[in-house]
């Protein structure tokens, strides 16, 4: 049912059947057991009928991801607390995080940390700044555009910045990624007016979105662009990634380091450390920084 060198497409999983793209038509398939890889959205596998009639097709081989976007989960019942990932999405181009300017509250911090994860996983990052609509100036994000991000400001009720976000996305398969309740599944319905993405409002004393996506989907906007629109996180965990890989993540940090006394340098307590020079000068962004020694002590 398919060739070994493109595959065919998962755009759902639903428990342990995942919806795949099968000769013109969505298929849900069941993974065979032992599979290499679990089945995420994105992935390219490999569909062969099933043994009876009645049964649905099997996927028996996840092809190599060209990029992933995971969370790390530490297990404390394994040996020093080792980390997991959780893959959310494979084969991204682009990751747009989907901030509201107003309810839930913008935390400008909260993209640092996709933008670990993304570069963790080989992918770009971008931010559409939703509800537009709503007359609220965005927050400065000069930092973020120094660093090469493209930030758009949208509105996913009037419209408004939609024909730039259609310019950023085009031709690349990208994924909404954001706190509950930012508007990622009404953006995707803007864009796509058949995807019927599952929407909700915002709710709460702090005003946090309420979990209305339930699974990870992709949606075609034409043929060469495509959007997974994902649940809604209410936290990155940063606790599974060593100290060593974490300074590599942050760009500033990873061309500064070279400027340090000591090789294993953490940039955080060591004498002669070029980053904190950098930081002092103002080459480095203090907020940046003080980001990164978050992470870098963060615990589960």
């Amino acid at each position: 049912m398919t060739g070994p060198d493109t595959g065919h497409l998962v755009v759902e999983v639903h428990g342990i059947l995942a919806s795949v793209e099968v000769d013109g038509e969505t298929v849900r398939c069941s993974p065979m057991s032992g599979l290499n890889l679990y089945p995420v959205v994105g992935d390219r596998v490999v569909v062969e009928p099933a043994a009876l009639e009645d049964d649905p097709p099997v996927i028996t081989e996840v092809l190599p991801r060209r990029t992933s976007l995971a969370r790390l989960r530490r297990d404390a019942t394994r040996h020093g607390g080792a980390a997991s990932e959780h893959v959310l999405a494979a084969n991204i181009d682009l990751a747009v995080v989907v901030a509201a300017l107003v309810r839930p509250p913008f935390h400008p911090r909260f993209i640092d940390r996709y933008m670990v994860l993304a570069q963790r996983g080989g992918i770009d990052v971008a931010v559409a700044l939703n509800k537009a609509d709503l007359g609220v100036e965005p927050p400065d994000l000069s930092v973020y555009r120094e660093l090469g991000l493209a930030i758009v400001k949208v509105s996913a009720k009037t419209g408004e910045g939609l024909d730039d976000l259609r310019a950023l996305i085009a031709g690349k398969t990208v994924m909404f990624t954001g706190h509950s309740g930012v508007g990622k599944s009404s953006l995707v319905n803007a864009l796509h007016e058949s995807a019927m993405a599952e929407v909700g409002e915002v709710g709460g004393k702090r005003g946090q979105g309420r979990h209305t996506t339930s699974r990870s989907s992709l949606y075609r906007l034409d043929a060469n662009t495509a959007i997974v629109d994902t649940p809604g996180l209410r936290s990155l965990s940063m606790s599974g990634i060593p100290a060593d890989e974490l300074g590599d993540l942050f760009p500033e940090v990873s061309e500064r380091a070279e400027r340090c006394r000591f090789r294993n340098c953490t940039h955080d307590h060591e004498p002669g450390c070029g980053v904190k020079d950098a930081v002092a000068s103002g080459e480095v962004a203090q907020v940046r920084y003080e980001t990164y020694l978050r992470l870098l002590h963060e615990e589960d």
